[in-house]
Formats: structure tokens, C-alpha cells, sequence
């Protein structure tokens, strides 16, 4: 029996404890691969996703959405109104791919050269999809169904824009639920972390290090910048080794350094570029000053200079207690407890933080890894996902709504 076989014969448990709910969400199976598959043929980068958005807008009208397009550009919001008043729930999607090259061996292999949905964001949305087409069906009794799917998450800007321009207003969003494609977990598994942060704050940084250039045979009548700019990618490893308590989480790496023409040629300056990410945002405001002393103290030691430019891109998801419990008894209600795995936060950043900031939200991880095929890492050119996979993210997004609006239905009447 293969692993395949045996996430269908799990799914299938359904039947007999939620059959309304097992048959809903097989219902609408077929057509969301069917979605999933064109999306992943035909991916647009962020801010680009006009072809996929157009599809997403059609879809939610055809089913009886309120539909608002153009949402930060490039987003859609799909609204479904229940029989009686109730609070409002989001439930959010990303779209966007990244500039790779996709490498599956499938038919629905991307045909956008240099473009390829090697992260699941076309997974992300087929599910969200899915799980509008079923409330489309069963309807609400009480409260509102946002539906969110937003462009430009890998590089940042997606959430926020969409943000400042309503995505959280009109009605007024209580609470927001993402969640992720991941090979770490197998079909039919869930993660979590029970911390309060999830994923990483992302900044990005550039030092340039500036001294006075000469002959390489005569280093003496310079102040040379590549000597320098060494002393100072060392010494800045100690913000996180000696600076940042061991029980909190930092991460600074560089990753360019660009600097000189010539083997022979001392030049004027260096150019350094890297990555700061943390998980506290007390911990996130000290390090552009930490990381300037050092920087400025070393060059001018050695008679040269240092400038930094310091840009924040994401801030780090807030987890709610509340939310998460919510998520817990999801899960342990439709696969049993032992199918939610505690993980530990990621230094990796992910722009649904934008979202956790404004109201309390709950982000998590969907296994989708069933074979060689499907193991490969996010952001690898062969990335793919197990298609039976959608079947645990519909499901555990659509009870967890019908849950989120039950227990809180009256809080808005």
C-alpha cells in the first residue's frame, strides 16, 4: 500500500465522524486540482498576478461572492454573508511565484519561462478556493467569510498593501487564518508552534565600508576598505553570540559583498549586504544601532568609515493563544491530536505577519510531502506538492471558520 493510499483511506475516516463535511470537501476535490494545475502552468510574479487574480474573481462571483478586485494592485477579497448577523473571519491566500525555472517532470509544468510557483502559493489559492466553492454550497448561518488572496508576498509587500488599501475593513476583520504548503510534513499532517511568534521579522541592510584606494604592492599609503570590511563581517557575528541572550533568537548573514577591479588595486570602498531576522520586536529595534557601533567603531579604528542603510521589509507573525487552541481542537477533531506536530518558530520570513499584527491570527503548516517527488524543499526548482494534501487543508480551513462563527456568533448581533 502506498503512502498515497494511505492518505486517501485517512481522509476517508471522515465519512463516518463528519460525513456532511467529508462529502462537501470531496465534492469540490476535483475542480480544485483542476485549478491548481492551471495556476501552476501559467504563474505571475508579485504585483503581476493579473491572470490569476482574474480567475480568482471570476470563480468567487460565479459561486455568489461580494467581490472587490484591484486590492493592492493585484489582490481579491471575496465576501459571503450569513443568515444572521456575527463576527467576521479571514481566511487568506498567497498568489504570487518566483523568478526560478520549474523543473517537474509533469504536464502541468510551467510554461511562463523563468517563472515558477516553487513555494505552493497556486496551492495555497486552489485550497482557498476550494474552500469558498463549499461555503458557497453549504452557506452561513451566522457572521461573514473574508476571503483574501493577496499578490506579492515573496517579496514582502503584498499583505501590507492590501492593508492600506481596506483588505481588514468594511467589515472590520476579527480574526485571520493562513497557512503554508510544507515538505518537512507528510499528507495529512498539520505543525504549529506554541510560541508566540512564528516566523522571523525580515530586514535587509547595506554597509558600505570607504577607506582611500592605492597600489596593492604599497598597502601602507592606503586605508584599505577589504581589510576592514573583514574585521567588521567578524566582529558583527558577536551581536548574536555575545550581544542577544542565548534564549532569544537572531540570525545576521551576509550575502554579497561586492568591492574592487583589479587584483593589483587597493579600492576606495566596499559594499556589504545582508539579512537581520528575529522573532522579538524588542529584539528587532536594537539591532540597526548594534549593528552601526560596531560597524563605524571598527572603520574609524582603522582611519576609514561606515555607513549604513537599514530597511525593515516584514515584521515577525503573532500567534493568538486564542486562535491556536481554536486550530488544535480543528485538527484533533477531524484527524486526531496526534496529527498536530509543535514546531519550532522559523528564521524564514512570511508577509501574512502584516495580517498578525492587526488581529488576532493563526498561521500553520499543511504537510503535502508523499514521495520523491514531493520532498523537495520550497523555493527548490523540482518543489511540488501531494494533491491529496488539499483535501486536509480544505478541511481543516472550512471547519475552523464554521467553529470561529459558532462559538462567537453573538458577539455581533
Amino acid at each position: 500500500m502506498t503512502a498515497k493510499t494511505d492518505s486517501i483511506k485517512e481522509f476517508r475516516k471522515l465519512k463516518s465522524s463528519h460525513p456532511d463535511w467529508h462529502d462537501s470537501i470531496e465534492a469540490v476535490f476535483d475542480e480544485v486540482v483542476t485549478i491548481r494545475r492551471d495556476l501552476h502552468k501559467y504563474p505571475e510574479l508579485a504585483f503581476e498576478e493579473t491572470r490569476t487574480a482574474g480567475i480568482v474573481a471570476e470563480l468567487l462571483k460565479g459561486w455568489g461572492y461580494e467581490v472587490k478586485e484591484a486590492v493592492g494592485k493585484t489582490g481579491v477579497i471575496g465576501l459571503l454573508h450569513g443568515a444572521a448577523p456575527g463576527p467576521v473571519i479571514g481566511l487568506r491566500a498567497d498568489m504570487d511565484a518566483l523568478p526560478m525555472t520549474d523543473k517537474i517532470d509533469q504536464p502541468y509544468r510551467s510554461e511562463n519561462e523563468g517563472v515558477a510557483h516553487t513555494c505552493g502559493h497556486d496551492a495555497h489559492t486552489s485550497i482557498l478556493l476550494g474552500v469558498a466553492k463549499l461555503f458557497a454550497a453549504k452557506g452561513l448561518e451566522s457572521g461573514t467569510l473574508k476571503l483574501i488572496f493577496q499578490p506579492a508576498e515573496e517579496i514582502g509587500q503584498g499583505a501590507d498593501a492590501m492593508i492600506k488599501d481596506g483588505a481588514l475593513d468594511n467589515p472590520k476583520v476579527d480574526a485571520m487564518v493562513g497557512l503554508h504548503v510544507h515538505p518537512t510534513l507528510k499528507t495529512g499532517e498539520f505543525s504549529v508552534t506554541d510560541t508566540e511568534y512564528s516566523c522571523a521579522a525580515v530586514d535587509i541592510f547595506d554597509l558600505v565600508i570607504t577607506g582611500a584606494g592605492g597600489h596593492a604592492a604599497h598597502p601602507h599609503q592606503t586605508i584599505d576598505p577589504i581589510v576592514i570590511a573583514a574585521q567588521v563581517l567578524i566582529a558583527l557575528q558577536q551581536v548574536v553570540s555575545r550581544q542577544t541572550d542565548p534564549l532569544d533568537s537572531v540570525v545576521l548573514s551576509f550575502g554579497q559583498i561586492q568591492g574592487g577591479t583589479k587584483a593589483t588595486i587597493i579600492p576606495d570602498s566596499v559594499l556589504l549586504k545582508g539579512t537581520v531576522r528575529t522573532l522579538k520586536p524588542e529584539t528587532r529595534a536594537q539591532m540597526p544601532e548594534k549593528i552601526e557601533s560596531i560597524a563605524t567603531g571598527i572603520a574609524k579604528s582603522f582611519k576609514g568609515n561606515a555607513v549604513l542603510t537599514y530597511h525593515h521589509v516584514t515584521p515577525s507573525i503573532k500567534i493568538d493563544k486564542g486562535m491556536r487552541e481554536l486550530l488544535t481542537k480543528t485538527v484533533s477533531e477531524l484527524f486526531g491530536a496526534e496529527a498536530l506536530y509543535i514546531a519550532t518558530p522559523s528564521m524564514g520570513g512570511e508577509d501574512f505577519a502584516y495580517f498578525s499584527q492587526e488581529v488576532p491570527s493563526i498561521f500553520f503548516r499543511l504537510g503535502t510531502n508523499n514521495d520523491e517527488q514531493t520532498a523537495f524543499p520550497n523555493h527548490n526548482s523540482r518543489f511540488n506538492v501531494d494533491e491529496q494534501a488539499f483535501l486536509y487543508g480544505i478541511s481543516v480551513l472550512s471547519l475552523l471558520t464554521h467553529k470561529f462563527l459558532q462559538t462567537t456568533k453573538g458577539e455581533k448581533e
